[in-house]
């Protein structure tokens, strides 16, 4: 208490001079109508500063919060997404009546081996059989290798053995898709003719000459182009349409002639 009088007394003559001037501006402002406006307009505009300041401090503490919350709202959105293309592709096994398609998940998928393979969960109990064609949401997949109750595998388009019949959508010319063990991402396209005019962008999909794929399903879409003087087709580097990387969901297709084709290809090799 002492040192509050002895601060007090030391500091007399300044706080005397605030307490007068204080006086006299609740004076001025009371008696003169133009300064009484000016004063309250000029507190509203610093209050409402000092209001907005505190405003904007409070959402930035409340952005984690935000940002949780439209987290879960684009998983919840995505998750909506996935769903609705999942049922416009089933719907296209409805509508077209030439192939059957089969749901399944993969649970194993190798990427970096010079011969990749799928492991699916479904099996012969799910009406799964050896051969069949297999494509994801965004493309060919692979074809069906063996098949047990509950589980099948699949030889990937990653493979070494594999060979798409496939076309060039431009112009409609046959030629197969292989993928060479190198990147995941891509793969070679090969016997294109070098007559045939192609770029960077052109589209490549199955042709439908097989009986493991339907006609144009995607395979990817061209990259890079180089045709030698004496050549007689085209280098051909495509992206796959497939993302081997993020796959999760497949479709088998069961084209309802299958086994009619696959009777008269037996026949030929016996002639």
């Amino acid at each position: 208490m002492e040192r509050l009088f002895q601060f007090l007394y030391k500091y007399r003559t300044f706080i005397l001079l605030v307490v007068l001037e204080g006086i006299c501006f609740w004076i001025i402002v009371n008696s003169n109508n133009y300064q009484g406006a000016k004063y309250f307009t000029s507190s509203n505009r610093l209050i409402a500063s000092i209001t907005s300041a505190s405003d904007q401090v409070g959402d930035y503490f409340n952005l984690t919060d935000q940002n949780n919350r439209l987290a879960e709202e684009n998983a919840r959105l995505r998750q909506e997404l996935l769903q609705l293309t999942d049922s416009l592709y089933m719907a296209r096994f409805v509508l077209d009546s030439s192939h059957l398609g089969i749901k399944a998940k993969v649970i194993d998928n190798s990427l970096f081996f010079r011969n990749n393979y799928l492991t699916l969960n479904k099996g012969s109990e799910h009406g799964i059989e050896r051969g069949m064609g297999v494509v994801g949401p965004d493309g060919v997949v692979g074809q069906v290798l063996n098949v047990s109750k509950n589980y099948s595998t699949l030889i990937s388009v990653l493979h070494g053995k594999s060979m798409i019949s496939a076309h060039h959508m431009p112009t409609g010319t046959l030629c197969s898709v292989v993928w060479k063990g190198e990147d995941p991402l891509y793969a070679d396209l090969e016997y294109l003719p070098r007559h045939i005019s192609i770029a960077p962008g052109d589209l490549i999909s199955t042709s439908g000459y097989n009986s493991i794929y339907p006609e144009n399903e995607m395979i990817g879409v061209v990259t890079d182009v180089n045709l030698e003087d004496d050549a007689t087709f085209y280098e051909v580097k495509i992206k796959l349409a497939t993302n081997f990387y993020t796959l999760t969901h497949v479709y088998l297709l069961k084209l309802t002639g299958q086994n009619e084709i696959d009777s008269l290809n037996l026949q030929l090799e016996y002639e």
